[in-house]
């Protein structure tokens, strides 16, 4: 552990043990970012459970999905240098993909910020096994063509949904590889890895000596209900130590979309950079734009930049992105620009609760109070009379997959003048009440289960006043198809 700084040692200690312990968590290093320095770092539980090898900061973590924001970077110094522009159009950069759907309009920005209308697997024929066109028992060198050989869908008009991509980053990782004539391992070492020192991070998704060992769970009701609808069933494995299941390594196949490797020693140079606005990567003026909100259809809510997720945490604006890789590892970066820090969280197990770990981390970091709701303010008779019904996002099966997994159709119910809602799946599966968030906006609420930092929702409405959709802070949009029975 290094000293600390400006952050409190005890206070970041107590609650990250009482996190590992709340949850039997295998491992989890944690480490704090200021200005230039790493002014906290340390590990608690084990990277390997059988073995009982202490988690550490310097051991590695498979990242996962921060690997888009280093692929961000790349991609807009390419832009800086005059070499791709952000309405450049994919099908112009990879006239070797076949397209399905409305691809004319697809442009880099799009994939930049999840809203090219591509969704969880390429393709129809790939949606009873989406993980199969993610993940690989072997490690795979492929080019576009092989890697997609039914090509990829598009399944709404590009900028008119979000949807996470993993396959957009795949074509946006070619592109910027066919630009710098290198394989975007390569490109990722000398735009980043390199020029921030950081020796002991690389994409070549391969087994390492120092790596965590990643751990899973049995599946939960909600695993086991979509397992089900996809005619899957279930492995029967054995837990390590009563709780966790030692998993095994499975190559990410579209390695820009996110087969990084990286300590919280390597990360805390990356988050050192976010918060100097580039770091030398790319200008400032450039770093601004891919913080700054390129999707945000509510401005109460979470929004996109390019790459970067934009939130409002514990009262203080931040950005930063997750990753969470099958078998299993996950891992947060957070930015709080105002205050120059950054929090990294490294938990070597695939968790479905994992924001609250996370959650609970950057809270200690920012010695922050939960959130505070007003006193239990009545529901506005409009919002009462319309609000109660089913809800569904928009129409497709691949950009929706993700929703259907997490949440599936979502109910509005009214009793005694206060609103529930109810989910077919996740942690509102019983309901949760829904509690105005604010005095002064009738159609904001929170789903209060006693979090520190409970989500929130918004109704939206039709011209006539009556409410039509739901949003939610995780860029999830809804629309009522029909009342309550």
């Amino acid at each position: 552990m290094r000293a600390a700084g400006k952050v409190d040692v005890e206070r970041i200690r107590a609650t990250v043990g009482a996190l590992v312990k709340a949850h039997d968590l295998p491992g989890l290093a944690v480490g704090v970012v200021s200005g230039d320095d790493l002014v906290y770092a340390e590990g608690f539980g084990f990277a390997d459970i059988e073995s009982r090898r202490p988690q550490d900061p310097a051991l590695r973590q498979r990242i996962g999905s921060i690997t888009k924001t280093m692929l961000g970077l790349c991609t807009m110094a390419l832009v800086e240098e005059g070499k791709l522009s952000l309405d450049d159009r994919v099908v112009d950069r990879l006239p070797e993909v076949e397209f399905q759907g409305p691809a004319e309009t697809l442009a880099i920005r799009h994939l930049l910020t999840h809203t090219g209308g591509i969704g969880e697997a390429p393709t129809m024929d790939d949606f009873l096994v989406p993980h199969d066109v993610l993940w690989s028992d072997t490690l795979l060198t492929q080019t576009m063509r092989h890697a997609y050989p039914r090509g990829i869908s598009i399944e709404a008009t590009p900028g008119t949904k979000w949807a996470y991509a993993n396959h957009g980053f795949a074509l946006l990782g070619q592109i910027v590889a066919q630009i710098e004539g290198a394989p975007i391992e390569e490109v990722l070492h000398a735009r980043i890895f390199g020029p921030l020192g950081m020796t002991d991070t690389d994409c070549h998704d391969r087994p390492h000596a120092d790596l965590t060992t990643g751990y899973h769970r049995v599946p939960s009701d909600d695993e086991l209900d979509v397992m089900a609808l996809l005619g899957r069933d279930a492995t029967a494995e054995e837990p390590v130590d009563g709780v966790n299941i030692r998993g095994r390594y499975q190559y990410v196949r579209p390695r820009a979309a996110g087969a990084v490797q990286s300590s919280i020693i390597d990360m805390a140079k990356y988050a050192s950079a976010l918060i100097r606005k580039g770091g030398g990567i790319v200008q400032p003026s450039t770093f601004e734009e891919m913080v700054s909100p390129h999707w945000c259809p509510d401005g109460r809510l979470g929004s996109v930049g390019l790459t970067f997720f934009r939130k409002e945490r514990f009262g203080r604006q931040t950005f930063g992105h997750g990753g969470g890789i099958v078998g299993g590892w996950n891992t947060h970066i957070t930015v709080v620009p105002e205050a120059e820090v950054a929090v990294l969280t490294h938990l070597n197990l695939s968790f479905e609760q994992f924001s609250r770990v996370e959650g609970g981390v950057l809270q200690a970091v920012l010695g922050a109070s939960g959130r505070e709701l007003p006193a239990k303010l009545p529901v506005a008779k409009g919002i009462l009379e319309s609000a109660c019904g089913v809800y569904e996002p928009s129409p497709g099966h691949l950009t929706n997959f993700r929703t259907t997994r997490g949440t599936g159709l979502v109910e509005v119910s009214e009793r005694d003048g206060e609103l529930t809602l109810r989910a077919r799946r996740g942690i509102w599966r019983r309901g949760v009440p829904m509690t105005r968030a604010t005095a002064d906006d009738p159609t904001l609420f929170v789903l209060d289960q006693g979090e520190p930092e409970p989500p929130l929702v918004a109704f939206t409405l039709s011209p006539q006043g009556a409410v039509d959709g739901l949003r939610f802070d995780r860029l999830v949009e809804m629309q009522r198809v029909r009342p309550r029975a």
